[in-house]
Parts: C-alpha cells; structure tokens; sequence
C-alpha cells in the first residue's frame, strides 16, 4: 500500500502539470485483492492527498461490495470523477434488481455532472444492449 501511495503520489503531480484528473475504480473482490469499497478508495485518496485524484463508481461492484450503494455515492460527494452503469448480472441496466432511479438521483445530491458510462455485457448484442439502457435510463436523467 505504501507503493501504491507513493506511485499514485508520482502520477498525480504529474498529471496536475496537465491539468488531467484521473481516477481508481474499486473492483470487487473476486477481482482485485486490493481496493474494494468507496471507503477504502476515500481513505486511499486521503493518503494520496492530491485534489486531481478520484473514484470511478461501478454500480455492478458496488452491488457487491457496499451495503448501500446509495450512502456510498454521498459519502464520495465530489470526488466522484466518473461513473459505470451495470446492472445486478453485470447485463444492461433494467435487467437485474439495482434500483437506478434511486442510484441516479443520490449521484445526482452529489452535484455530479459528468458522464454516466454504461460497463455490462452486450448481451443479447451490444446494440440492443445499449439500446434497451439508453430506454430504461433515459426516463431517471
């Protein structure tokens, strides 16, 4: 963990003399041994102390990993950077059990404008997949 602080450390100084931001996506564990949660990657970004430093929040890991996915996105607030859609079974949003309308409004409370990336299976293809998303999400934005 020292490492990761100290090379993330590196990276930001540097990427902020570019005016990038960049940021860590907490996987779950049957992904990655090592940032799982939003807590853990708020303590990281603590550690790291860099303002151009964030999360990338996935609802699929986060479904894992959080006991609300809701309270998780407004303990972020504006260190959110980015933000995946995926639903339950990693398939379109709409065709699991994740309650989008109340994901997107908690991301909503935290002034987060950015993009909302869909991250799933194209199944049964990517179009329709993206198609069948872009209906059920639509309604929520």
């Amino acid at each position: 963990m020292a490492y990761l602080v100290e090379a993330l450390q590196e990276c930001s100084a540097v990427a902020a003399t570019e005016a990038v931001r960049f940021a860590l996506e907490p996987l779950n564990r049957y992904e990655t041994d090592l940032i799982h949660t939003v807590e853990e990657g708020l303590n990281l970004i603590q550690r790291v102390g860099a303002d151009n430093f964030g999360l990338l929040l996935d609802t699929f890991h986060m479904n894992i990993e959080e006991p609300s996915i809701e309270a998780s996105i407004r303990a972020c607030g504006d260190r959110i950077f980015h933000f995946h859609v995926a639903d339950s079974n990693r398939w379109h949003p709409g065709a699991g059990h994740l309650d989008f309308p109340s994901i997107l409004s908690a991301l909503r409370e935290t002034g987060y404008g950015g993009y909302v990336s869909g991250e799933f299976m194209p199944v049964p293809d990517a179009d329709t997949g993206a198609q069948q998303a872009i209906e059920h999400l639509r309604p929520m934005i």
